[in-house]
Formats: C-alpha cells, structure tokens, sequence
C-alpha cells in the first residue's frame, strides 16, 4: 500500500513544500517529516524537481539554509550560494510558467543543515494553487506486513498530526495595534500559566554555601537553595569583585554536567563543548560585573540521577510527572523563579535582572522571561524554531513542552509576552536546531507582537555565520544597554 502525493505538501503547519528529488543516485525523499536526507558521503548534492502549473505565476521558492544552495529554475538563475543574512532568509522571487518549470539546486554540503527543505510558496507566503503536479512524487509506503486497506482511507496517524497541527492557534495576534496587543497579551499569558499550572515557590529558599573560590575578577560559590520542600536546588553563585549592581540568571543547556556555563569543565567532552559553543556565558558576564546564578536544572549537573539504562531521562521525568497532573516545565520554572530571589537577595545586586542561555537555556530563557516580569531583558540563543517543526522531525525533548500549547499558540507567541520587555535573539547559519525557513517564520511573527506593543526598537536578532553556539557579539552589549544604561 503506497500513500502517494502528486503536489506540494503541508508538513507540520507549513505548506509548499517539496518533498522528493532526483539526484544522480536515484530518488531521494522524506521520510514522513518536512526535509530531505541528503547524502554523508559527498562534498555536492545536486537536486532537481520539475513543478508544473495551470497558469503563468510569481512565486517565492524558500530554501533552508542561508547559503549553500545554488538554485536555477527554467535555467535562470535564482539563488546564487552567497550568504544571504541581510535581508534575513534565503527567499527568492520567481515566475513560474504554464506546463512545466524545471527546478535545479546544487547544495554545498558543509554549509548547509543534512537534513533539506525547500518550498514554494505565493509572493506574501500564502499556498500556491496555481501548481498541480510536482515530480518526482512522493510515496510513503505502508508497512507490508499489514492487510491491504483502501487507499482513499487515512489510517496514519500522520494525517492525523498533520491537520492538527495546519489548525490556526486560537490566541494568535489579530492585529497590531496596542490596544489589541494588551488584550491578546492578557488572554494568552493567562492561558499559559493555566497550562503550565502553578510555578511558585513553596519553600523558604534556605541558601546554603557550600564552597567557595576566588577567580579572576569574581568569586564562585557552590550553592543549595529550595523552591519546594522534596529536593534542593544545587547552583552556582559568582559574585564579582567590582560589581555593576545587576544580575544575570545564566541558564545552561542540553550537555551540561560540571558547570560549563560557569566555565567548568571535567571532561574532553565537556572542555571541548565549553571552547567550541563559547558554552561559559555565565563566566564571561561575572567577569564585566554581573552577579551571576546558574542552577543546575533538573535531569542535569548533579541533579542527572544515573539511569542510563532508561530512555531519555527529560522524557522520563516528563512522563513520570503527568501522571500527576505536573509539567516538568512548570517544575523548572519554579527552580529559576527561586533562583530570582536568591540573585535579588545578594547585597551586590541592587539594579535589574536579565537571563540568557543557549539551546535548552534558550528555550528556558523564553518560558522564564515570558512569564515572570522580574526579568528586565532577554538573549536567547540557539531556539529560534518552533514547537511543531521539532515535534515533526522527533528533535525535542519532553523537558520542553507544555501539554496543550500548540492549540493556543507556539514560540511565537510565547516570545511575544516578553514584549515591550528588551529581547534579543540569537541565530547560527547552519544551526539544524533552527532550520532557517521556519527560523524567519518565527522571527516575522514576533516582529509583529513587538510592533503591536510598541516596542520594536527592543527587539533585535543576531544572524551570525556559524552553527549552534552562544555568539555574543551583542548580548554582552545588549544587557550593558538595557541593565546598565550604557
């Protein structure tokens, strides 16, 4: 039995999108997901796919990657390769003509994500019905071993995924006006603290020092504080020597062990994670002044209980906490929430707050400062994406998601609550944690909750030539403005 689509297929909310290629080695496609696999195995993947349509038509073909990938359509040349940051995204205008238009990409494999998506879409991003048929199709083949059904009849539970997630959320942004904005702010911050349930602390702090050392330019100390009275949150404390009166809570992300985010490392692994992401964030700000907190989240650090032979363990814990009606989101939020207060409580802290992190840190980053306003400023690396594009490709962890978000809204929209608040996101080229289609996707609705709150000049975006790292070329200088006053 062979699910067979003969047009461009909505994957995960996001229509236009062309599933299968030909290429000199045969036929590539998804595997049930939104991109293409391409070869491990060359230095040029050449991809071709011919579109036809009823009708001459403008177009816009988008391509996941923002430089990399040479594109031809009907010999005319449309992408070139070069780096295309400004403006943001590798979007490109074409005409398609009536009948067929034949469609070349030639990829640079070390500048691109391995994993390929491309779409085409109408000029102001809306579905294409002038094309008909796009070869060659793409089959999705039913297991077997199974008894042979009608093939007019769904029976995946991918179409099932797929119209949930092309429903429209019921709490986006209608328009963008400030008094529209301060209505739809209201109503979706409070539907999100109603799916996250309860992030308050429930136990005196109780800090504890348990170590103590003097770096260059600031102190380190190993803490033990309480949001709940079952478990202790272990943390970092760095307080500097010359201290600029704010604070930063440093958020890690996945890999974390030692304390790399503080600039610890205990490992090869964990020493070369610390170089090659610029991982010890926390560090460098106690090093310009701030007082620095970096709790160890949970499933992580000290706070990663050994059961290797279980599955992932953001997952188990996720699952193990459902059954009691609990999100491990809420649980880490209530972690970073007390952490807030201990960073308030230290006598060198006397201005604002901000909080940053990288990948999960930036994912975590977003939830805190979206719905504790006691966060003053944000730089959230490595998580410009969007929930249904990770859910689709199986790349997310169940430490991320909140149980009935995507019926109301998605990153967007939580992103969107931080406003008028000053937030700065961070963007690697060849991040394949933040596919770049649906990374400036993200970016234009965020774009439109700044503008609505009248707020835009707060908000910026650092596109940077480089994968899934912490950049910093204007997060120090964006807390240094917005904390500081510089």
């Amino acid at each position: 039995m062979i699910d067979e689509r003969t047009a461009l297929q909505t994957v995960a909310g996001l229509h236009g999108l062309i599933l299968a290629w030909e290429t000199d080695a045969g036929v590539v496609q998804a595997d049930y997901d939104y991109a293409v696999p391409l070869p491990a195995d060359a230095t040029t993947a050449r991809l071709h796919a011919t579109v036809i349509a009823d009708r001459d038509c403008h177009a816009r073909l988008e391509l996941s990657a923002f430089r990399g990938i040479r594109a031809t359509v009907g010999g005319e040349v449309v992408a070139t390769g070069e780096p295309r940051i400004e403006p943001f995204g590798n979007r490109h205008p074409i005409r398609l003509r009536a009948g067929q238009n034949r469609l070349h990409l030639e990829v640079t494999l070390a500048e691109v994500n391995p994993r390929l998506s491309a779409r085409l879409v109408a000029p102001d991003g809306t579905p294409l019905d002038a094309v008909t048929d796009v070869r060659p199709h793409w089959r999705g083949i039913i297991e077997d071993r199974r008894a042979p059904l009608p093939e007019a009849r769904n029976v995946s539970l991918w179409h099932q995924w797929n119209e949930l997630c092309a429903r429209p959320p019921l709490l986006r942004l209608t328009e963008e006006s400030p008094t529209a904005w301060r209505a739809w702010h209201d109503a979706f911050g409070f539907t999100l603290r109603e799916l996250l349930g309860s992030t308050d602390s429930t136990a005196p702090a109780r800090v504890e020092v348990v170590s103590s050392e003097h770096l260059d330019g600031y102190r380190r100390d190993r803490i033990l504080f309480s949001a709940d009275p079952t478990i202790a949150v272990p943390a970092w404390l760095l307080v500097p020597d010359r201290p600029n009166g704010a604070g930063i809570v440093s958020i890690h992300g996945h890999g974390y062990v030692y304390g790399e985010s503080v600039g610890i490392s205990g490992d090869d692994r964990s020493r070369e994670a610390v170089g090659k992401l610029r991982y010890a964030y926390g560090a460098r700000y106690a090093e310009r002044g701030y007082t620095v907190i970096n709790p160890d989240m949970r499933n992580f650090g000290s706070r990663h209980d050994d059961e290797t032979f279980r599955r992932d363990s953001c997952d188990t814990a996720a699952l193990r906490l459902s059954l009691f009606g609990r999100t491990l989101m809420a649980d880490q939020l209530r972690d970073l929430r007390a952490a807030i207060d201990v960073l308030l409580a230290q006598p060198t802290v006397t201005g604002p707050v901000g909080a940053t992190g990288l990948s999960y840190g930036g994912r975590l980053t977003m939830f805190l400062s979206a719905i504790d306003p006691r966060i003053a400023c944000a730089v959230a690396s490595g998580c410009l994406n969007v929930f249904r594009e990770r859910l689709t490709i199986d790349s997310s962890c169940g430490a991320q998601f909140v149980p009935g978000l995507l019926r109301y809204g998605d990153t967007p929209e939580v992103f969107g609550l931080i406003a008028p608040r000053p937030l700065l996101l961070e963007l690697g080229t060849i991040d394949g944690t933040s596919p770049e289609i649906f990374a400036m996707d993200a970016w234009a609705q965020i774009e439109r909750y700044y503008r609505a709150a009248r707020a835009r000049e707060r908000l910026d975006i650092d596109v940077f030539e480089t994968g899934h790292i912490y950049h910093g070329a204007r997060a120090f200088d964006w807390f240094d403005r917005w904390l500081l006053g510089a």
